[in-house]
């Protein structure tokens, strides 16, 4: 295991069976693509977990020799998402660029305004939007959970959150293709991800883009732990989490790496009062800090 590595927890045996025949039953619909936004799909292999698809490749030779790492900020169409305002893109896109430069952070030096050794750029490719009635019914029975998105449901269970599941009534989805090239251009590491809310674990709020927020963060762990590690993410051990993952993901103190502050911080204590209410991601997070090197949004 790895120390400086944490994951969200994985389940087995007959939990995991049961936590697979409910997600089944409450989850979004999970959709992989090939859009064109990546320079080559054909060394992608399938991965998967309960809510979750993908198709990854990696190079561990070109990860063992890199010390920088760039994030070229995510794109997020209109196209994509016509029923979405441009902060709410924003945020989405942002929420994957934030939790991709911490977990680059614990191994690599992030820069901006120079060149590095891999370039990483994401691009979101489809998303269902949250259905906000559907969610606004949960939120007026349940505070639900305030953590899970960045720590893993694993974890907030373990602090006795049990959350009352959502009204399994248009449940968000994501989907993010994103690579790694070197100083050649040369595609070292590649992800097309697939995410679903699940009605079980994932926080309802009263927003149409607030599942692919959530699911967004998520995406950000799984490609940035895997060019951090060169391992599988839905196939990580077990492990805690740390104080800098809680610090910095989840109270939104300063992120280990002092460029990725161009992302801004994690919402706190806002972020969280502000789930026990269902409020919109807008209103507790204050999105990439504007003028910074690498903030600007690939919005289109």
């Amino acid at each position: 295991m790895l120390p400086r590595f944490e994951h969200r927890p994985r389940l087995s045996g007959i939990a995991a069976s049961l936590v697979l025949a409910l997600a089944v039953a409450g989850c979004g619909t999970v959709v992989l693509t090939e859009s064109g936004a990546l320079t080559r799909y054909d060394r992608l292999v399938s991965s998967d977990e309960t809510a979750s698809s993908s198709r990854i490749f990696v190079d561990p030779a070109a990860l063992a020799t890199t010390r920088t790492v760039r994030i070229v900020p995510t794109t997020f169409s209109e196209a994509v998402a016509p029923g979405l305002t441009p902060l709410e893109r924003k945020l989405v896109a942002n929420a994957a660029d934030r939790a991709l430069c911490y977990e680059l952070s614990l191994k690599y030096d992030v820069v901006s305004g120079r060149k590095a050794d891999l370039t990483v750029r994401s691009a979101v490719t489809r998303i269902d939007l949250t259905n906000v009635p559907a969610a606004g019914a949960t939120i007026a029975t349940s505070a639900g959970i305030t953590i899970a998105s960045q720590l893993g449901a694993g974890f907030a269970t373990t602090v006795g959150r049990i959350p009352i599941p959502r009204i399994p009534i248009g449940l968000g989805s994501l989907t993010v293709e994103a690579e790694a090239l070197d100083s050649r251009n040369k595609q070292r590491a590649a992800m097309v991800w697939g995410g679903a809310t699940n009605a079980f674990t994932n926080q309802a709020r009263f927003s149409p883009a607030s599942d692919a927020y959530d699911l967004a963060g998520e995406f950000g762990q799984d490609f940035g732990f895997y060019l951090a590690t060169g391992q599988d993410p839905f196939k990580a051990p077990l492990t805690l989490p740390t104080y800098d993952r809680v610090r910095v993901t989840t109270l939104g103190e300063a992120p280990l790496d002092p460029d990725c502050e161009a992302f801004g911080r994690a919402p706190g204590i806002d972020g969280i009062l502000g789930d026990y209410v269902g409020a919109p991601p807008e209103w507790t997070d204050k999105g990439p800090a504007e003028g910074l090197p690498g903030a600007a949004r690939g919005l289109r």
